[in-house]
């Protein structure tokens, strides 16, 4: 008998499971929303707004099999879930895949497409405008969508802010300095040590009137547009209703051995979600992803999950960090590395051709 596989959120990791599943089991996949976006390729669209055509994709081509039921989960039962029109699909396993949120427009803030697009194109517009431009947060998105600015338009006047007195201070000391270093041949001003006096919103980039942004240091600064880029947050809205889960600190749900939340045996969860150990990028839940649907297929061949090899992250905090196509520098397994790798892995293509197959879909 085939199993029943229900996954609830289309993201990276949601979709990735479902069509790699799709051939062993009997899949539906729950997603609310009408198009998937490739989010990583979101930061160098601000610059390259023609971007936007190769990156949200229909959900069309991702199975041959199996089928996507486009709606929101309100409730898990068992292995059951619980639809918000009060249908119920049910499975003999379920995967919670929902993801992480985060300010537009790098993430969709609704289940519209149309929506999502007409919000990058205004802030692409906005920053075609913009002649000096500040990003608050030197994280990941805030280091690359400097990067991509500086590179696509130099003559961007672009200050990145961090209240951390180092960039990437999670990470060997060697990454933060090269991105230091390559942020400043492309132009970038780094304050490092520094937040916003009065930040007007974070949820979304905003054009300030009076062109002036003080920091704390009491001086102000020349600032035609902000962008905020102050970190994901976990979905977990969800899962807090399933009885036996709990959260850990950061708003991840902690996981057994085998990425279940719980001593129901057929409820996973997956992805930025999970509190596994690993970083909430796409190097972190690639890992998940090949374990998990590994695990499961041999679950359904008859092996029982706890006599598999448990899952373990990665050893090191791995990241990839490119500044535009051709800088960068990335933290892997064996070392840091500058920017011949990085572009090679990620900066030249952002891995857009990748999911172009994936998903089955011509732009």
């Amino acid at each position: 008998m085939t199993s029943r596989i229900t996954i609830v959120g289309g993201g990276y990791a949601g979709a990735m499971l479902a069509r790699s599943l799709d051939d062993v089991a009997q899949i539906t996949l729950v997603e609310p929303r009408d198009k998937w976006v490739h989010n990583v390729a979101m930061i160098r669209a601000m610059a390259t707004p023609q971007l936007l055509d190769q990156i949200v994709m229909p959900y069309d081509g991702l199975l041959k099999n199996g089928k996507i039921v486009r709606s929101r989960v309100t409730a898990i039962d068992g292995t059951n879930v619980i639809l918000e029109d009060g249908g119920e699909v049910a499975g003999d396993l379920v995967i919670v895949a929902t993801g992480s949120s985060y300010a537009a427009p790098f993430k969709m803030q609704s289940d519209e497409s149309s929506a999502f697009i007409s919000k990058a194109k205004q802030v692409a517009r906005a920053v075609d405008k913009s002649k000096n431009i500040a990003i608050v947060g030197a994280g990941a998105v805030g280091c690359e969508l400097a990067g991509e600015i500086a590179f696509a338009r130099p003559e961007k006047q672009i200050t990145l802010i961090s209240s951390g007195d180092k960039l990437f201070a999670n990470y060997p000391p060697k990454l933060g300095r090269a991105m230091l270093r390559q942020l400043g041949e492309l132009g970038v001003k780094v304050r490092l040590g520094e937040h916003i006096t009065k930040l007007k919103r974070s949820d979304e980039p905003y054009v300030l009137a009076k062109g002036k942004l003080k920091l704390s240091d009491g001086f102000p600064i020349d600032v035609d547009m902000v962008i905020p880029v102050v970190g994901a947050k976990p979905n977990t809205e969800l899962m807090q209703s399933v009885e036996g889960v709990a959260i850990d600190g950061h708003g991840r749900i902690i996981v057994d051995n085998w990425l279940r939340p719980t001593t129901n045996p057929g409820l996973f969860v997956v992805g930025d979600i999970a509190s596994t150990g690993d970083t909430m990028t796409i190097v972190g839940l690639t890992r998940q992803v090949g374990w998990l649907q590994k695990a499961l297929k041999a679950h359904i061949g008859g092996k029982a999950m706890e006599t598999q090899k448990a899952y373990k992250p990665w050893s090191k905090s791995l990241i990839l960090l490119p500044l535009g196509p051709d800088k960068g520098a990335s933290a892997l397994p064996f070392g840091v590395t500058g920017p011949f790798l990085t572009s090679m892995i990620k900066g030249k293509k952002l891995f857009i051709p990748r999911y172009h197959k994936e998903f089955n879909w011509t732009p």
